[in-house]
């Protein structure tokens, strides 16, 4: 019988060509690390959490952190290793997100649908009380039409967002999981 040291669960994400990101969070780790191509960290920030990369490479997104009351917010990592801070975040878990072609990254947190314009405004799109703690997906649609998996339901909403951003990281974990992309 063997045993794994406990370590921290993390979100990866496409940061550009031959360009990741590496989050880990838990047991004392709250951090996301920019490497290259060949695994060399380049860039190392003081956040974790469901990151997506603009058409200009700059990586946003909303925090991760196992603690109630939250303390998270939504974050940019800036290019000079510090992170500037966004709209305070309540509640636990936020669905992977999703970004529109100006910039807007939408998603699902603490019964809420959100959007973070690139000012780092945040935006309350709709609300509803559900207190449920899951990770579901944010897909975004034709003419501003949101779709959020939230455990066994999809919900639905017509908002003011454009079209999902045309670069090639505009979705949850900048697109490693495959979701679909405008050509």
């Amino acid at each position: 019988m063997s045993a794994t040291y406990p370590a921290p669960t993390g979100r990866k994400a496409i940061a550009g060509p031959g360009q990741f990101l590496i989050g880990s969070q838990g047991y004392g780790a709250f951090t996301t690390g920019r490497f290259g191509r060949d695994g060399a960290e380049t860039a190392r920030w003081a956040s974790h959490g469901a990151m997506l990369v603009d058409k200009n490479g700059s990586a946003s997104g909303p925090e991760l952190e196992n603690r109630l009351p939250s303390r998270s917010r939504f974050r940019r990592l800036a290019p000079d290793n510090s992170l500037v801070d966004g709209p305070a975040l309540t509640g636990y878990y936020p669905s992977y997100p999703a970004m529109d072609c100006e910039g807007t990254a939408v998603f699902w947190r603490d019964g809420k649908l959100l959007a973070v314009d690139t000012d780092l405004d945040g935006h309350e799109l709709f609300a509803m009380d559900d207190s449920r703690a899951v990770i579901g997906r944010a897909l975004l649609l034709d003419e501003g039409i949101v779709a959020i998996s939230l455990d066994n339901e999809v919900l639905v909403f017509r908002t003011p967002l454009g079209p999902l951003a045309k670069g090639p990281w505009p979705c949850g974990e900048a697109n490693l999981q495959g979701n679909p992309l405008l050509s």
